[in-house]
């Protein structure tokens, strides 16, 4: 079965971000294959959430407009969300996303400063105005949105300035931290130090914590709430790999179905066609390897709460059998927040704070 659906709308994109490890092809995605997708998932009638991605997906809004059409006249229980650059956003396309309620989630990296050294159009110019002017048009349709920003040796000292900024608009409601990919351009760049990380996303949850004191108003953050999920039982460990639970696929724009949307164009990960279907013996082959590969996760101290690491960012890294040293950060200074400021009287568990700070 079937929970996530991720539409590679097209492969092109008018940003050109020096981390992008994308390497998916410059097509587009034709309304047939798309609603092929579509089909292909829904055929067990199980809800199921769609992503609109790329490249940048608005750069395809004719396919987008006429999924969100097919999803809504065939009543498909699907809950839909896009993840953007906001910078092609206008006044019709953000009434079209209203109207079809789609979840919008944006790339932004910082303030102007921070945004802007690694976020740049292909002549180099920063994108941060173009950015904020796609909120400012989500804004003006009453619409919500969450930021994800990729967090790299550029900018890991300077995440509360987002913070900061997300208040300042007004129509943010959560934050996510992504990390630099060893794919792509990404290869090319240096990974941030495991304590920058965690002292600059240490110093974004304090600023959300100061601000929401201020403002009656709470933004969330994803670690957070993803640590909570684990404490509550709401969540298992690496309930968050689709692709490793067999549940996803990420469709490229000709039709190739892909177990993950960072692991996409690699024959390894590769699942089938929209015209052939899903090869699921593929599907539980790829599913083993990445749950064998990942089972390093499972003797750590901290994985009740931690969940286990992204495959994709690991097989990206080259980490061998340890984590991702900086994604191991970025999940235990979440998971030692928790603890001591949103527990609501959970006994801290000092062996899984001790392997926090390891």
């Amino acid at each position: 079965m079937l929970s996530m659906l991720i539409l590679g709308l097209t492969g092109q994109c008018n940003f050109a971000c020096k981390y992008c490890y994308a390497e998916h092809p410059a097509e587009t995605m034709n309304t047939a294959t798309a609603i092929a997708a579509l089909e292909l998932t829904a055929a067990d009638g199980q809800p199921f959430a769609l992503q609109f991605s790329g490249g940048e997906p608005l750069l395809n809004f004719p396919v987008l407009q006429a999924v969100i059409r097919y999803v809504r006249e065939n009543g498909l229980p699907v809950i839909m969300q896009l993840q953007t650059n906001a910078s092609l956003l206008t006044r019709e396309m953000a009434a079209v996303l209203k109207a079809g309620q789609v979840g919008i989630g944006i790339s932004l990296d910082g303030r102007l400063d921070s945004n802007d050294r690694q976020r740049c159009l292909p002549d180099g110019r920063g994108t941060c105005s173009q950015i904020l002017n796609g909120v400012c048009k989500l804004a003006e349709q009453g619409m919500a949105a969450g930021i994800t920003c990729v967090v790299t040796r550029e900018n890991a000292a300077k995440l509360s300035g987002l913070v900061e900024m997300a208040y300042y608009l007004g129509n943010i409601r959560r934050i996510g931290f992504d990390l630099l990919r060893a794919q792509g351009r990404g290869a090319g760049m240096a990974a941030p130090s495991s304590e920058a990380v965690w002292q600059g996303v240490e110093e974004a949850f304090q600023t959300g914590k100061d601000l929401a004191e201020k403002t009656d108003r709470t933004i969330l953050f994803s670690q957070i709430e993803r640590v909570d999920k684990l404490a509550n039982n709401r969540m298992q460990g690496f309930g968050h790999c689709h692709a490793m639970n067999g549940e996803a696929v990420f469709v490229d724009a000709g039709g190739s179905l892909y177990a993950c949307a960072s692991l996409a164009g690699q024959p390894d990960f590769y699942l089938g066609h929209v015209k052939t279907g899903l090869d699921t013996a593929r599907q539980q082959k790829v599913a083993a390897l990445i749950s064998n590969e990942m089972s390093f996760c499972r003797r750590c101290p901290s994985f009740s709460l931690c969940g286990g690491a992204c495959f994709a960012r690991w097989y990206g890294a080259g980490c061998g059998s340890q984590g991702y040293a900086a994604e191991c950060a970025l999940k235990q200074v979440a998971i030692e927040w928790y603890l001591k400021h949103e527990g609501q009287g959970r006994k801290i568990d000092e062996s899984c704070v001790a392997a926090c700070r390891c």
